[in-house]
């Protein structure tokens, strides 16, 4: 009887075997968006999500009523990447980047969703599981991609023509160019694009792949080094994103300059919720001895 029970307690439908496959599977996305990758990756993870549902689920496709439920999964997934994402970013405003390689997370769902369609396909009891979490996802992702959406709209085509622009001149610079020639190219952008070119600008800065260009992580701090830009993001609660995002760069100048607007927004006040986390204060003063992240983390608090 025991030992029933124990199978009972570890079988494909206890929690702990629904969350071996379903906390890898959502917990791709999160540690993506937690590492600051590119949106990008989010049509690799939804795509991931629908062939997870669509093995367990087996719509038929010879008839309408089964491709428009494909298209259905396909909408919903997409949200679920979205969401999951979207909380990822939030947790790395919170608690500071995460230094991953882009394919771990995608690695991380790919192997969750293989292993779920293998447990899990063609059981009525999983299709009964799905429907009612699915609907209880789509209650908090709804909440989760509007709240996104209103602060991270997609970029209108302007925008991404400006900060192509601004790329293509920052390309043109050498590669230890220095603030007075990256500010033109960024005070130009603010007039042409202000706080919506600071998601994509984001989005191409701070590779720790080896494919870092200080220019662009340069820029991406000059930006925010704009008062303007600075109160806006302190105003949507990411005051320090770009910092955070810099403060472990490969190049010691653009993690000086991160420090310095760190400084800048301390004291000038910002929320402590929007500070680095005094525990990744203490690691990057490990990491960088002598750079002053400890002088950081006392006037935190």
């Amino acid at each position: 009887m025991e030992r029933e029970e124990t199978k009972v307690a570890f079988g494909p439908y206890s929690r702990i075997g629904l969350a071996a496959v379903f906390l890898p599977l959502y917990g791709g996305p999160v540690l993506s968006g937690w590492a600051g990758h590119p949106l990008t990756t989010l049509p690799v993870f939804a795509l991931t999500f629908l062939l997870f549902i669509a093995a367990t689920r087996r719509p038929h496709l010879d008839d309408a009523g089964g491709r428009a439920a494909l298209v259905l999964m396909a909408v919903v997934q997409v949200v679920l990447a979205s969401a999951c994402f979207a909380a990822g970013r939030w947790i790395g405003l919170v608690a500071g980047p995460l230094a991953l390689t882009i394919w771990l997370p995608i690695a991380l769902s790919a192997v969750a969703a293989l292993v779920g369609a293998w447990r899990y396909s063609d059981s009525a009891e999983m299709d009964v599981f799905l429907d009612g979490a699915i609907d209880r996802l789509n209650e908090i992702d709804r909440g989760l991609v509007s709240d996104w959406t209103d602060i991270h709209p997609e970029p209108a085509a302007a925008t991404t023509q400006a900060v192509e622009r601004a790329l293509s001149a920052l390309a043109a610079l050498p590669r230890d160019a220095r603030a007075g020639q990256i500010d033109p190219v960024v005070q130009r952008l603010e007039r042409e694009a202000g706080i919506a070119a600071f998601d994509p600008l984001y989005d191409a800065a701070g590779e720790v792949d080896g494919t870092e260009d200080p220019r662009i992580d340069r820029a991406l701090l000059r930006f925010v080094a704009s008062p303007r830009i600075r109160r806006q993001l302190v105003e949507r609660g990411e005051g320090a994103m770009a910092a955070m995002l810099l403060l472990n760069a490969a190049d010691a100048g653009v993690r000086f300059e991160a420090r310095s607007l760190l400084l800048t927004l301390i004291d000038e006040g910002v929320p402590v919720d929007q500070l680095p986390d005094p525990v990744w204060l203490d690691e990057l003063s490990e990491a960088f001895p002598g750079e002053g992240y400890d002088e950081i983390a006392r006037l935190r608090g």
